[in-house]
């Protein structure tokens, strides 16, 4: 029986390569955009997952509490891992983390030959990192790697890159120095992996934190600052992290200053949540994809699914309708019930195994495209043996779900009528459930397609929205050394291609997930009143640079090794009801300092639009001036190699590397333009698979109606209006999938655009766009099938009448 399936199975395939190419081709493509989704959000919920303890790791972080909010700092003040390490045997170990961060390298491989890198995933770690977070030591000791000051471990890649040498060849490497920004000797003790690609901590080189703390000592040093450091903690399976919360909120009075104790508060972040929650923001040099995002695409997979198993229904159920006289033959042959049952079934596995087996050569390309063209983000996706779990279970569930009620339609001929060519096997109710299936089908295409569109229109807004400050064509490249800074203005500056340039600690708005905080208050008020700002250090230069508008007061008059005067926004001035003439003159104190009010800016985003423009001071700080902004004239890449040669002459030691100004600010929207990509992608996908139930929809229902189609031509009905015969019912399916779909929208894209201070308003038009472009493409669709079947010859279809 077995071979006698598989022969007729293969011919029925062969005979009608078409219709199964569709229908293998449509389950494919949902199967797998599914579990390539899937893979996706198992990946976005596994970081740190893997590490021996991630169970009992805890980050440190840092609540602060304002006047008018609370601060959420995913970082702390560098003493804490120290103090809480001696008074805590709770923890069995505690590891401060300071980076990452950019340095310069000198090696000399040989007498002479020199060469200069420059690093971004450079880390501080302590002698306890490797305690708590697994890493995989390929040759070196990990139980003194780390211990003295000057070493330093480096990944794969780089004792590669910095030796040009294989691996093999690592032992070699022992001993071997490297220069720190071309003048402090690092031993190298050690050559490890590079990270897992699901770890929040991402490196290529590992310094001793000890070596940060001996060359930062006021940073190292101060509980009342918060910089780039990272505390985590271990605990003793028997410890109680809300417990212990309570005694660490109990005891930092023995370290913190009376204001900072009362502001204050520290709590423990389970390793495992890190990745996911939006509260705390990103690690530096990461990123956090929130758990509503990984809970949207997993919706989005099961849709695209739900969508290509109720095509396969249609599909497969629709080319039934031509094997109705090989039924009937057969039944009169005495085949009963049962083996037509099962020889439908095993056409119907086997079209689903070859989708399932396509599928993963699918999965497997887009993976390797993913991980290689992923600019938004450093992704290293794996296909791993549960993941052909999710395609085989998905496979068997499509048998038994997808395949059974097709085979109980082909088997339900009457023999009589299917011999006569008249088909009973559809009824009515067939027909309604089919009909209700298209619609959600389509209720789901609409909302991937109206969200789309309104995702597309937020992007729009974002990175064309007025910023307040100017972006075009400027280059940001560091600074290595500001005493220099005058003469590479002037050397840039004796060339047209070049018209200003500016140097301060970053752009108007922050970017690279820095920023500078510090808390204000006015002369005379209590520290506990003072409320939090960001700071941002620009030079005489930096207003015009970059266009901002001073609406009272004067800009800077000079460059100055301390700083003495403040620039603020307007937002600033709201906190103590200050009009911009009023603010001009009065005294405000930092932490860093006090100094005069001098100028007032009107406010500029100094902040992603995800979020309000908070309060902003502006200082020339000449100490921090560490990057230099340069507007070209005309085109984005004419001048680089100017502006590299300038600066390769004075820089000497250092590595020169530039980055877009507007590009930067666009890196912000990375997750949002990662969800628009989504949706369109998905949006495009929808259309297609639904398309393609509708196709084998219309195939059933023209072969259905052949015969009557043939009548109406003979009695002089026009080509257009065969056609409307089937197009118009449909379009009422889409007219009534849009009606339903769009309060979903509507409530859904609400929801997303309220974690936006600054976002649009979605309009009818953006709706009836959607609606549109779904129903010109459904009734394309459907013309298809009604044109071909309109033009054929009524006599071949009248011939057996």
């Amino acid at each position: 029986m077995l071979k006698n399936f598989i022969k007729i199975a293969f011919r029925n395939i062969l005979k009608n390569k078409l219709n199964t190419a569709i229908t293998i081709f449509g389950l494919t493509l949902g199967l797998g955009s599914c579990v390539f989704i899937l893979i996706f959000a198992d990946y976005e919920s596994s970081f740190d997952g893997y590490h021996t303890h991630a169970d009992n790791t805890y980050r440190v972080v840092q609540h602060t509490a304002l006047p008018n909010e609370t601060l959420h700092w995913n970082t702390t003040a560098y003493p804490l891992a120290d103090a809480l390490r001696s008074d805590f045997p709770d923890f069995e170990v505690i590891s401060q983390i300071s980076g990452p961060v950019t340095r310069n390298f000198l090696v000399e491989r040989t007498a002479g030959d020199r060469h200069l890198f420059e690093e971004t995933q450079v880390l501080f770690v302590d002698n306890f990192y490797s305690k708590i977070f697994d890493v995989d030591w390929l040759v070196g000791d990990k139980d003194t790697a780390l211990k003295e000051t000057a070493s330093v471990v480096l990944t794969e890649e780089l004792a590669q890159k910095y030796f040009d040498i294989t691996e093999n060849d690592y032992e070699t490497i022992l001993g071997q120095t490297i220069a720190l920004q071309g003048k402090d000797p690092l031993t190298v003790t050690a050559v490890i992996k590079e990270p897992r690609g699901n770890s929040d901590h991402q490196y290529k080189m590992l310094i001793p934190y000890e070596f940060f703390k001996i060359n930062n000592p006021y940073f190292s040093s101060n509980w009342s600052g918060n910089y780039q450091g990272s505390t985590y903690a271990l605990l003793d399976n028997a410890s109680n992290e809300t417990d212990l919360e309570s005694k660490i909120n109990a005891w930092k009075k023995k370290y913190l200053k009376p204001v900072d104790d009362q502001r204050i508060s520290y709590y423990l972040q389970p390793l495992k949540e890190i990745h996911n929650e939006v509260l705390y923001g990103s690690s530096p040099g990461g990123y956090i994809m929130p758990k509503r995002i990984i809970t949207i695409a997993k919706i989005v997979a099961y849709f695209v699914l739900f969508i290509a198993l109720v095509n396969f229904v249609n599909l497969v159920t629709a080319q039934s309708h031509y094997r109705t006289k090989e039924v009937g033959m057969r039944k009169v042959m005495g085949s009963n019930r049962i083996s037509l049952i099962l020889q439908s079934l095993f056409e119907n596995a086997l079209q689903i195994i070859m989708s399932c087996l396509l599928a993963i050569v699918l999965i497997k390309g887009l993976i390797e495209f993913v991980n290689a063209n992923m600019t938004l983000m450093d992704l290293n996706l794996v296909f791993l043996p549960k993941h052909l779990f999710y395609i085989t279970s998905i496979g068997a569930t499509a048998i038994v779900m997808a395949g059974i009620y097709p085979a109980l339609v082909f088997s339900a001929s009457n023999p009589l009528n299917a011999l006569r060519g008249r088909v009973q096997i559809h009824n009515n109710k067939t027909m309604d459930l089919r009909k209700a299936l298209v619609t959600v089908q389509f209720v789901i295409v609409q909302l991937f397609v109206i969200g789309a569109i309104i995702l597309g229109f937020q992007m729009h807004h974002l990175k064309n929205s007025d910023l307040g400050f100017d972006t075009d064509t400027t280059i940001i490249t560091p600074m290595p050394d500001v005493e220099k800074g005058s003469v590479f203005r002037e050397t840039l500056l004796a060339n047209t291609e070049f018209t200003k340039m500016a140097l301060g600690s970053g752009p108007p708005m922050a970017i690279n997930g820095i920023q500078m905080g510090t808390n204000f208050r006015r002369l005379g008020q209590s520290p506990e009143e003072a409320l939090e700002a960001e700071m941002k250090i620009g030079d005489i230069h930096y207003l015009d640079f970059f266009d901002l508008e001073l609406i009272a007061g004067r800009n800077f008059l000079s460059n100055k090794e301390t700083f003495d005067e403040f620039i603020v926004n307007e937002t600033l001035l709201k906190s103590y009801g200050w009009s911009a003439e009023e603010a001009i003159g009065k005294e405000i104190q930092i932490n860093e300092g006090t100094a005069t009010i001098v100028g007032v800016v009107r406010d500029f985003h100094n902040n992603s639009l995800q979020y309000d423009i908070s309060p902003c001071i502006i200082l020339n700080w000449a100490y921090y001036q560490n990057n230099a902004f340069i507007k070209m004239t005309d085109s984005r890449f004419s001048g680089i190699e100017k502006i590299e040669n300038s600066w390769q002459t004075l820089f000497t030691n250092s590595v020169f590397k530039q980055q877009f100004l507007d590009e930067a600010i666009n890196k912000e929207y990375m997750v949002e333009l990662l969800i628009f990509n989504g949706f369109t992608v998905f949006s495009i996908l929808s259309i297609l698979i639904g398309c393609l139930g509708l196709f084998g929809l219309m195939s059933f229902m023209v072969s259905k109606k052949r015969k009557e189609i043939s009548i109406r031509k003979v009695l002089g009905a026009t080509l257009l209006e065969n056609i409307s015969l089937f197009s118009k019912q449909y379009a009422k399916l889409v007219a009534v999938s849009f009606l339903i779909a769009s309060p979903f929208v509507y409530f859904f894209m609400n929801q997303w655009l309220a974690s936006f201070s600054y976002k649009i308003q979605p309009t009818i038009w953006m709706f009836l766009a959607g609606g549109v472009l779904t129903l010109l493409i459904a009734v394309a669709t459907c013309s298809v099938q009604a044109v071909k079947a309109a033009l054929a010859n009524p006599i071949k279809s009248l011939r057996a009448e």
